[in-house]
């Protein structure tokens, strides 16, 4: 800061009577100017400091601001994550739950008409198992034991006369119904629809739930 000169009073360049007033007016006036400047220094640099806290302020807030926002957005996509997967987790327990049940439900149905599909259905199968054995061993002679039903059943689907030569049926009340053994010179066969059905249904059966099926 500069001021404008202002030239001492002639009286107080020299020793006139009025010199020493001069003096002390100078003196006076360059003390007041001196204090003037210190507190506009003092005041300067307070105004300074509060305008630059003030602005340092306002770029903090806008940084915490800006901040806040992006953490808020971030929540946010936690948020929505979370989310889907325990949705996800959801459906798959529930697409878990319906599988087991469809399983159980297949098979306590195919146990119930099992029965009566090997009622229907047992005498044509046997049969047709006795047909391709007769085709592939043609040099040996058959024989057939099954319940007396059973028999009865296999003989209603008809056999040729050349296939009944080679075969014999032996009628066994001990044998379960839709049961049959064939056996032949050094060989044999069972044959067993409830042991069928027993892998059928243990296939169906509700996995157990292993490490395995976990990490899959």
């Amino acid at each position: 800061m500069s001021r404008r000169f202002i030239p001492p009073s002639v009286e107080a360049l020299g020793d006139g009577p009025g010199g020493d007033a001069a003096r002390a007016l100078t003196a006076a006036r360059d003390a007041g100017f001196a204090e003037g400047c210190e507190l506009g220094l003092r005041e300067g640099h307070a105004a300074g400091f509060q305008a630059g806290e003030a602005a340092a302020q306002q770029v903090c807030q806008a940084a915490m601001a800006e901040l806040r926002a992006e953490f808020a957005r971030r929540d946010s996509g936690m948020r929505v994550a979370e989310s889907l997967r325990e949705l996800l987790a959801a459906r798959d327990e529930d697409q878990r739950t319906l599988e087991a049940t469809a399983r159980a439900a297949l098979a306590a149905a195919l146990g119930t008409v099992f029965p009566t599909l090997l009622g229907l259905v047992a005498g044509r199968e046997i049969a047709a198992l006795l047909a391709d054995t007769l085709a592939e061993r043609t040099t040996d002679t058959l024989t057939l034991r099954a319940h007396p039903a059973t028999i009865a059943a296999v003989q209603a689907e008809g056999l040729a006369a050349v296939d009944a030569e080679r075969l014999t049926m032996v009628p066994d009340p001990t044998c379960a119904p839709g049961v049959a053994g064939l056996a032949w010179s050094g060989g044999g066969m069972h044959f067993d629809p409830a042991a069928l059905l027993d892998r059928v249904t243990a296939i169906l059966r509700p996995c157990p739930a292993t490490s395995e099926n976990l990490l899959a």
